[in-house]
């Protein structure tokens, strides 16, 4: 997937681009997983990085390549997935790249609530 975003104010540093340049430093080629509005601004600052986006069609997937990916080569295997269900379909790759050790990071993209009565995943009202 090519990076189509456009470039990040110069000197901006926000927690996206903190994690794309700690992902860098590490060596980190591809991150795999679903794209999302949770993970999204750090997919944004991976491409720019330098750090290939790998889209899969489900979460388990994407932790399954990372797995892969870190048995393969003994590098740091990266998935990223949107918080709630994305999180939810990860668990089973989560726990078999966990139960053998694997060199893997999965991580989990969340918002904070910025609207009082309001879901954290959804744009409908909590009870009345």
């Amino acid at each position: 997937m090519e990076a189509t975003t456009a470039p990040a104010r110069t000197g901006s540093r926000t927690g996206a681009r903190l994690v794309a340049e700690f992902l860098a430093r590490r060596g980190v080629g591809r991150i795999y997983g679903l794209c999302g509005g949770h993970v999204q601004p750090i997919w944004d600052e991976a491409a720019r990085a330098g750090i290939r986006v790998v889209d899969v069609r489900h979460e388990c997937a994407a932790v399954y390549m990372a797995h892969a990916e870190a048995d393969l080569t003994g590098s740091l295997g990266v998935a990223m997935v949107t918080a709630g269900p994305g999180l939810t379909n990860a668990i089973t790759g989560i726990a078999n790249a966990s139960v053998s050790r694997s060199p893997s990071s999965s991580s989990r993209g969340g918002r904070r609530v910025r609207r009082p009565g309001w879901g954290r995943f959804r744009t409908s009202r909590r009870g009345s």
